[in-house]
């Protein structure tokens, strides 16, 4: 296992370069502020990250000696991965079930439209069952790369579950879903040493980038031009109407530019940049917003752990309104960093939920670095959240709470498999019992 990897992007480098990248932006890119940060908001945010980051040293960091104290049981893995395949090609069929038969979404309709559909629809068991399931299909190239495995046609099918989660952020034009997905398989190649960096590589990937790009803000337009009819009238939407320019707009001058420009290349290119920026800053803002104006009750996990709620409301048949939890806040469908959703449900408790929430991810690292390979995905999409917590919360937000529960799950499906089972203890000496065996 690549424990340099794991040392060097641990979680406090990951979580402060985070910071610093966001601190950047707000310095060489300044935006129209229309609703500015006080205290209040910007000490509430440096005291989350200050407890944050006493939770993540709160825990020491296991000794060298003990790194990779664990080994893979290779062939009981390979077994599992046939299961984790089983469970995400049924998560695949049940979400496509559930969308385009169940919803009637479909590729025809606009983006909006299908946002309408799945909204209207609600949540059931079927929903509940395969947005929990479809995150397995994150796992098996994860454990094809980790075996070293030269078959192609696992390959395929392990790249093909990969991307298959990209069919539903398609249709609902979901750009957050698309980046998680390039981000962790990003996290995959470097991690695996599949992509090793020279002058090369770094232009085509630039390229490859700097096309996603323009095709990220050609399908945000696309999106808008649903409601707009227009693109020239989406562009106008974008730069001075979308929900985020209440908080932060672009300058007079950079509107017109954007607006009156001939070439559609640069005009995407130059609207791709600036709408970056309004994306990645614009949050803190309205976090502050959503400080001064949040007049519910709090929800105490109802909101950033919905899915939790919604099962509950299913399988037990709780009495938990969903619905008015998430409308709860003042300005809904915007980003608020990762504490907006925390605030909503803890307020200044927060700060305890922070503290544990990197002792855990801390205890995840140790494990990672102990050898115990299961918990790699679970730390991966840790350090996403904690990249972009001045952004977004990618707990609440890109379908998150789902994906991390499957890897959790998978932690703990390895753990029992691979593990001794204590069936007694008498006198001293242990009985166990292994439900796969290498040899069997």
């Amino acid at each position: 296992m690549n424990i340099n990897f794991i040392r060097k992007y641990n979680p406090i480098r990951v979580t402060l370069t985070g910071l610093l990248f966001w601190l950047l932006l707000f310095l060489f890119f300044p935006l129209k502020v229309k609703y500015n940060l006080t205290f209040l908001p910007v000490l509430f945010i440096f005291l989350n990250y200050l407890f944050f980051l006493l939770g993540l040293t709160s825990i020491k960091t296991v000794s060298s000696k003990s790194f990779l104290r664990y080994t893979t049981e290779a062939k009981i893995l390979k077994k599992i991965m046939y299961v984790i395949i089983a469970i995400a090609l049924i998560g695949f069929f049940l979400k496509i079930f559930d969308k385009f038969y169940l919803r009637d979404t479909s590729f025809s309709n606009t983006m909006s439209e299908n946002r309408v559909l799945l909204s209207k629809s609600g949540p059931s068991i079927i929903s509940i069952i395969s947005a929990i399931t479809n995150p397995f299909s994150f796992l098996p190239l994860f454990i094809y790369y980790h075996l070293q495995l030269k078959r192609k046609g696992l390959l395929f099918i392990s790249i093909f579950l990969f991307f298959s989660a990209s069919f539903e952020f398609i249709i609902l034009g979901s750009r957050s879903g698309l980046f998680i997905l390039i981000i962790l398989f990003g996290l995959y190649l470097f991690f695996f040493k599949k992509l090793k960096l020279s002058l090369k590589k770094i232009i085509i990937l630039t390229t490859i980038f700097a096309f996603l790009g323009i095709y990220s803000v050609n399908l945000f337009i696309t999106r808008t031009t649903d409601f707009t009819k227009s693109d020239t009238l989406s562009i106008k939407h974008i730069l001075t109407r979308a929900n985020y320019n209440f908080t932060v707009e672009p300058t007079e001058s950079t509107k017109s530019s954007i607006i009156n420009s001939k070439n559609k290349t640069y005009q995407s290119a130059h609207l791709g940049i600036i709408n970056f920026v309004q994306y990645y800053l614009h949050g803190a803002y309205e976090f502050g917003y959503l400080y001064h104006n949040y007049d519910s009750n709090h929800h105490y996990g109802a909101f950033t752990f919905n899915v939790f709620a919604k099962f509950s409301n299913i399988i037990f048949r709780t009495n938990i309104d969903l619905e008015k939890i998430q409308e709860s806040p003042p300005r809904t469908g915007i980003y608020t960093t990762f504490f907006g959703p925390i605030f909503i449900d803890f307020g200044w408790v927060s700060l305890v939920f922070m503290f544990f929430f990197g002792a855990y991810q801390k205890s995840t690292y140790n494990k990672v670095l102990l050898g115990r390979f299961q918990f790699v995905p679970l730390l991966f999409y840790f350090l996403i959240i904690n990249f972009f917590m001045p952004v977004i919360n990618f707990i609440s937000g890109a379908q998150g709470i789902y994906t991390l529960t499957s890897f959790v799950l998978f932690a703990i499906i390895y753990t029992l498999l691979s593990g001794k089972i204590i069936i007694s203890n008498k006198n001293n000496k242990k009985q166990f019992v292994r439900i796969l065996k290498p040899s069997s």
